[in-house]
């Protein structure tokens, strides 16, 4: 595992940071003068920065308590821009949102406005990437040939203009796209749903930004390396007591950085929402409009389970158990619990793979809901190092209670690998002066396999006495 971070000792206490000044920069000039900055690092009282797998663009918002009108001053219109960078001491990675090295946020709105006393209030600035206003201006009417990856790349240099490093992971799809004048991010999430990956038995990509950029990806990528590879923890999590120094009398902040301030489960399991999206089982009925077919095509979460990679190694370690449900059927051989109708129409556009046609539809809808059957929220110190898409391990108490010194303290199957799909930063520059974050966890297997059994302890389980009624007949008994 790498160290958690570069210049550990950097750090004199966990949620400590580095900001520059906070500058808004204005959308007119003072005079002949170039850029004008004014300066609000002592208005700023707190920040926040959002990322998420879900989320195309940063966002963020800034609480300003103003003595000085800067509202009017400037004022401000929601077209101004937002300049700083936050960084972990010792940490290459953090936000650059500066004009000279960065990329600034841009200010898009002012809410929660209240007099404070005389001639001082207080707001919340709402702020994002610049590409999320583009996103909105901007719209595709126009065809792409070739990998879809080069598609989105094309995409975004050329429609979203984004300057930021973009990091892709290659698809095996080859298709001919017609964009029907929707929005860049509409057209990626439209490509991206339907694409392969080039090393994966994957089909669906998520697309979303972090500190270092934006990311065209699969959930098995994230999870592993091209090789298959488990990709290293970034970090190791667990709630317990925050030293500062080891044994020898050194300090010890890499102990203090992976320390948990608090945890939540926001979900163990739904069984209903599973049904609902056919985690366990479902079909898939396909229309060849060309040659007027049709075929169905049954989804198995317990087959198809040893065919992908996982956050944990393991043929049998998902998230859902195999036994014996109902007569001797196993949940998963349930396939009519969901239903999805697609074109399974090919060659539209001659060699050129069909983006119409989603052959994975079923097992692409199954791996997302299976993620979210664990979610966990952790608080704790703010770190630059980490961004959404990245895997680390956090370690579960087991809340029992211990009969004897040699007991594993945690939990077997909510301990281990997990996914952060978000980071909220949360930058307290006056009052504790302290960076946290709170980070959303997921995982779709445990380190410990599930019980199995074979035997039926569900049908005929129950009273079997019940009987049909008329109503009226009640009614007059």
């Amino acid at each position: 595992m790498p160290q958690f971070n570069n210049n550990s000792y950097a750090v004199e206490r966990p949620g400590n940071y580095i900001i520059t000044d906070i500058h808004i920069i204005p959308y007119h000039r003072e005079g002949d003068e170039g850029i004008y900055r004014q300066i609000i690092t002592d208005q700023v009282i707190e920040f926040s920065i959002f990322e998420s797998v879900e989320n195309p663009f940063l966002t963020g918002n800034m609480t300003i308590v103003d003595g000085v009108n800067l509202i009017n001053m400037l004022p401000l219109t929601g077209f101004e821009r937002l300049e700083f960078k936050l960084y972990t001491p010792g940490e290459k990675r953090g936000y650059d949102f500066s004009v000279l090295s960065g990329h600034p946020m841009m200010i898009t709105g002012i809410r929660s406005k209240t007099m404070l006393k005389d001639r001082v209030q207080s707001y919340v600035l709402e702020f994002c990437s610049i590409e999320r206003v583009k996103n909105d201006l901007t719209k595709i009417k126009r065809a792409f040939t070739g990998t879809t990856d080069n598609a989105v790349l094309n995409i975004c240099r050329t429609d979203l203009e984004t300057k930021k490093d973009i990091i892709i992971e290659e698809t095996k799809t080859s298709a001919k796209y017609i964009a029907p004048r929707i929005s860049p991010v509409a057209a990626i999430k439209e490509i991206g749903t339907l694409s392969k990956s080039k090393n994966f038995n994957s089909q669906g990509y998520l697309f979303y930004e972090t500190g270092t950029g934006f990311h065209f990806k699969t959930y098995e990528s994230m999870f592993c390396n091209e090789s298959g590879t488990p990709r290293p923890v970034r970090a190791r999590y667990s709630p317990k007591i925050v030293n500062y120094r080891d044994d020898k009398g050194d300090k010890d902040i890499d102990n203090a950085l992976t320390s948990v301030e608090s945890f939540s489960i926001k979900s163990q399991f739904n069984t209903l929402r599973h049904l609902n999206y056919g985690t366990f089982a479902n079909k898939t009925i396909s229309h060849d409009n060309f040659n007027k077919t049709f075929t169905e095509e049954n989804f198995d979460y317990h087959i198809n389970y040893e065919k992908e990679n996982h956050l944990e190694e393991g043929t049998r370690n998902g998230v859902i158990p195999f036994f014996n449900f109902n007569s001797g059927k196993t949940i998963s051989d349930f396939a009519e619990t969901k239903v999805y109708f697609v074109s399974d129409t090919d060659k539209v556009h001659g060699t050129y793979d069909y983006l119409g046609r989603d052959y994975d539809g079923g097992k692409r809808i199954s791996q997302k809901a299976a993620l979210s059957s664990i979610i966990l929220e952790l608080k704790v110190p703010g770190f630059t190092g980490l961004s959404v898409g990245e895997v680390v391990h956090f370690t579960h108490p087991s809340f029992k209670e211990l009969k004897n010194s040699a007991d594993k303290d945690f939990d077997p199957r909510l301990s281990g690998r997990y996914l952060i799909t978000s980071i909220r930063h949360m930058v307290d520059l006056k009052l504790n002066k302290r960076h946290t974050m709170l980070l959303e966890l997921v995982k779709d297997s445990f380190q410990q396999q599930l019980p199995e059994d074979t035997i039926d302890l569900f049908t005929n389980q129950e009273n079997d006495k019940g009987d049909s009624y008329l109503q009226y007949s009640l009614d007059n008994a």
